[in-house]
């Protein structure tokens, strides 16, 4: 799984609403996040389509979250940039029931990228936009819980073994 720039930045434009608590401008949302604001509206648009921002046009108008951050799952963030989660099996060249694949009914490897594939989507949908908000230090904790063999890597403080590394980055930096 591969966190795009755009997620990562729908992420943060999230984030940063879910800690205002209140309407932002397009204006402001790209000034607290130093981002174009092209970039920020287009993006906008996706969270408005997805359900996870609405819009209040006119002289007070802006952008808020359109549930309780504690209720807006990471998972729905990103499935609202129209995105699915997964690729869905990593098996390649065939897709994983493809009558073409040599190893269809039997295969390891599928199983491997299977047990990824949802252990990947829990901590998604398990995690919040609230939780996005807490500090680093927090948010790894709750992604310990989460994925805990992830914590016992011996690369795991430096980011190395975290299921969602940019997430837990992302939630320090703008603290």
């Amino acid at each position: 799984m591969k966190i795009s720039k755009a997620e990562d930045q729908s992420l943060r434009l999230v984030t940063c609403l879910a800690r205002a608590a209140a309407q932002l401008t397009l204006a402001d949302l790209a000034a607290r996040e130093n981002l174009p604001e092209p970039t920020v509206a287009k993006l906008l648009s996706r969270l408005r389509q997805g359900d996870v921002v609405v819009a209040a046009r006119g002289r007070h108008g802006g952008y808020e979250l359109a549930r309780p951050a504690a209720h807006i799952s990471v998972a729905a963030v990103l499935q609202a940039l129209g995105r699915p989660l997964l690729d869905g099996g990593g098996c390649s060249p065939a897709k994983p029931n493809d009558r073409r694949c040599p190893h269809l009914g039997d295969c390891g490897v599928r199983s491997v990228w299977r047990h990824l594939e949802a252990r990947v989507s829990h901590v998604l949908e398990e995690t919040s936009v609230a939780d996005l908000c807490r500090t680093e230090q927090q948010v790894t904790r709750q992604m310990s819980t989460l994925w805990p063999e992830a914590s016992e890597h011996p690369d795991a403080g430096r980011g190395m073994a975290s299921p969602l590394p940019a997430l837990a980055a992302c939630a320090a930096e703008r603290s």
